[in-house]
Parts: C-alpha cells; sequence; structure tokens
C-alpha cells in the first residue's frame, strides 16, 4: 500500500510544482503598447520638426488668414466751408507786370504734369478680361477686352483693385497687370450695379517681393473744394488704350445726378470721352479725385469725359473693399424742402419720382407719387439721408418706411416694410 501510495504521488507530482509569475517586460500587451507609445513620440518629434521647417514657406505662399479691415478716413462736413472762408480772407495777389511764357516754360509744365500721371501708375492696374462664346458654326472662341483699375487696399492677404463692374462681370478669367509688368489672375470680390463699380481681388502670397515694391495704394484726395477750371489730369485708360493720358480743366465740379436711393456728384471736364475709355481723375498733386463712368452721361454731356466726384465714393469704395453687401430699396427721388412744401401744400420728404421694376419698394406697395417722411422712425428731408440710410442695412433686412398718399380726401400716412436687398 505505501508503495501504490509513493508511485501515486510520483505520478501527478506535477500539480505540486510552483507556478512562476511572468516578468512584466514580457507580457505581450505591454510591449504592444510601449511599441505604440515610442512610435506616437517619434512621429511628433518629426511633425514638429517638419513644420518648423515647412512654416514659414507656407506663410509666405499662404500668406496670414487674419483679414485687416479697410478703413477710408471720411471726410469732415465742414472742410469745405473752412477752405471757402480761408480762401475768401487771403490777401489777393495782384501781377502788375505781364509775364510771357516761352517754349522752354511750357516744356517744363508738360513735364511736371507727366511726372504727375508716371508717379500714378504704381496705384494703376490694367485688368484683362477673358470670355468663351460661341459662334453660328457652334465654334468656341475667346474675346478679350480691358479696363483700368486702381488700387484702393491691402488687407493681408489680398491686393484689392478698384474696376468696372458692367467689364467684368460674367468672365471666365480675369487677369491684373501691374506697374512692373507682372500678371496674375484676379477674382471678383464684391460689386455695386448702381455705381457700376466692383472690387477685385488679388492673393497677396502670389505677389512677387519686386512687385510689391513697384505697387503703392492709392491715395484718395478731396473733391469737395474743387471749383471749375482747376486742371486736371486723367489716367489708366482715358483714351480707351491702356496708359493713356489726358491733360485739361473742370468745366463743372458740382453736378449732380439721381441715381437709384440717392444722388452723386460728377465732375465734368473739356476733355473728349472716348469710347471704352476708364481710370481716374487726379488733381495736381497726385491724388485721385475722381472716377471716370460711363453709367449717367447724357444729352448735355455725353462727349465729356465725365467722373464721380471721389468725395461722395469712399463709403461705397470701403463697404466693396471689406465685402459688405450694398443693398438697395429702389426708389427715385427729388427733396421736398419745407420751402417747396410751404409753397406747393405738399409734404416735406422725399417726393418718389419712380420706381425700379421688381424692386424691394415695389414689392412693398411704394408706388411713384408717394412721399418717404420716415425710415425706421427717423425723419427724412433729403434723399441724401435715404443714401445715407443704405449704407447701414444689410442684405434681407426688413426696413419701416412711412409714406404719405394723396387720396381722395387729402394725404394719407402708411407705414411699408420693405425687404432691402441687392441689385443685380
Amino acid at each position: 500500500m505505501a508503495e501504490e501510495k509513493r508511485h501515486e504521488e510520483q505520478e501527478f507530482s506535477f500539480v505540486k510544482e510552483k507556478i512562476k509569475k511572468q516578468p512584466f517586460y514580457q507580457n505581450r500587451a505591454l510591449r504592444r503598447g510601449g511599441l505604440q507609445l515610442a512610435f506616437s513620440v517619434v512621429c511628433g518629434v518629426v511633425a514638429c520638426f517638419v513644420f518648423v521647417m515647412v512654416h514659414p514657406w507656407m506663410e509666405r505662399t499662404f500668406g496670414k488668414e487674419e483679414l485687416t479691415e479697410i478703413t477710408i478716413p471720411q471726410e469732415e462736413e465742414e472742410e469745405e466751408t473752412q477752405i471757402q472762408e480761408n480762401t475768401q480772407t487771403q490777401e489777393p495777389v495782384v501781377i502788375t507786370e505781364p509775364q510771357e511764357l516761352d517754349l522752354d516754360d511750357y516744356a517744363r509744365l508738360y513735364a511736371e504734369l507727366r511726372e504727375a500721371a508716371s508717379a500714378a501708375s504704381a496705384s494703376l492696374a490694367t485688368v484683362t478680361v477673358s470670355s468663351s462664346d460661341t459662334d453660328w458654326f457652334n465654334e468656341t472662341y475667346e474675346s478679350r477686352s480691358q479696363v483700368s483699375g486702381l488700387l484702393v487696399g491691402n488687407n493681408g492677404v489680398e491686393i484689392l483693385i478698384l474696376t468696372s463692374y458692367s467689364k467684368v462681370a460674367g468672365a471666365d478669367r480675369i487677369q491684373a497687370s501691374f506697374a512692373d509688368g507682372s500678371s496674375l489672375d484676379a477674382v471678383l470680390k464684391n460689386y455695386d450695379a448702381i455705381t457700376d463699380l466692383a472690387v477685385l481681388s488679388v492673393n497677396l502670397a502670389d505677389v512677387g517681393e519686386t512687385t510689391r515694391e513697384n505697387i503703392r495704394i492709392a491715395e484718395l484726395g478731396s473733391s469737395k473744394s474743387l471749383k471749375a477750371g482747376e486742371p486736371v489730369i486723367a489716367v489708366g485708360s482715358p483714351a480707351g488704350i491702356a496708359d493713356s493720358v489726358k491733360f485739361g480743366t473742370l468745366v463743372s465740379a458740382g453736378y449732380r445726378t439721381g441715381v437709384i436711393d440717392g444722388e452723386y456728384r460728377l465732375l465734368i471736364t473739356d476733355m473728349e470721352r472716348s469710347e471704352n475709355g476708364s481710370g481716374v481723375l487726379l488733381n495736381l498733386n497726385g491724388q485721385v479725385i475722381g472716377l471716370l463712368e460711363d453709367a449717367y452721361l447724357n444729352s448735355s454731356n455725353e462727349n465729356s469725359l465725365t467722373a464721380y466726384a471721389i468725395s461722395d465714393m469712399k463709403e461705397v469704395i470701403e463697404h466693396l473693399s471689406n465685402s459688405q453687401a450694398l443693398v438697395y430699396m429702389g426708389i427715385h427721388g427729388i427733396d421736398v424742402t419745407e420751402e417747396i412744401s410751404e409753397a406747393q401744400g405738399i409734404p416735406a420728404g422725399v417726393y418718389v419720382s419712380g420706381v425700379e421694376p421688381e424692386s424691394p419698394a415695389m414689392s412693398s406697395g411704394i408706388q411713384a407719387g408717394d412721399i418717404i417722411t420716415e425710415i425706421n422712425s427717423k425723419e427724412i428731408t433729403s434723399i441724401s439721408q435715404v443714401q445715407e440710410m443704405m449704407l447701414k442695412f444689410s442684405r434681407g433686412q426688413v426696413i419701416r418706411v412711412m409714406i404719405v398718399r394723396q387720396g381722395r380726401d387729402g394725404y394719407k400716412e402708411i407705414e411699408c416694410s420693405v425687404t432691402v436687398d441687392v441689385l443685380r
């Protein structure tokens, strides 16, 4: 029995063997986790190294992401009056001896004019517009046209160029050529169909160092104190040809033309208007005082080179440069002053002489013959007030317009809700 018991114990002796604990460094799961952690650390180090090496190139190529808002200093209303007062207080200059000009004097005069025009070329660009179309034989062809552009801003990401909206609308490709001869692709950033102005943008990262050194943002002057007879210079493409120049004088500096929801002052010159002419007017200091336009010519000035007065356009340019929508209501108006109100026996405000078809004003029920007296509880006494308020509204905003309408029993007050929109 003892021997059998001993044999049985030997047969099952493995049951009594002591099981040892496996070392932690031999654990398969821990080893796998450690390898993954080491791999992640290596990848992180490599990523940091690559970022440090590539970051300067990316910054040069793609520029900074943050846009700088374009701000155009607005002129004080008293500026024009102050200049007139200063002019009146100055003692007149009396020429006691006649001065004769010889050819050398004329040569020096025109040399200075050419110098002012040449200096402005750094703020100009030639915009080339390409469009594809099909002819009668269904074959595709490409048409090209050119228009002048004015450099109006640099927001840290883009160079902004002011040009004619009708010339670039619907283009397949737009290119801007700068003063140093370089050409870059541009895109339509914003537009205003009322003034026919548009702002194009060129990626700043694509602009080479040489080009950046040779271009400059245009200096916008003041048109409030201009007088008829003052000398002006037209640059850009005033003759319908790129880089053309014209010299002349102002015939009128205070002519006002009515536009949708407002009015603008036009500068009319003694220079002949050219077909497809574009560009800007400069004073003798090289400052921009006008933007050449063709939209509001009439029979009295259809052959004259005409420009928007720059002081009236600064807020429009600022809105376009900052991608802010320029909205409209859609009325044409005439001021009803207190004097007219008393003489004609009609309420003071803005007389609606016409309403644009399919406009927000027409949709709200405003009709020709109505008189606008309030917008959003603010009293309206002139069309220029309407224009100023439109610049403060945003697309889709509903505004409350109070009108008075003549009926059988006299004038009746009516409230209209107008949803302002962008004119297309």
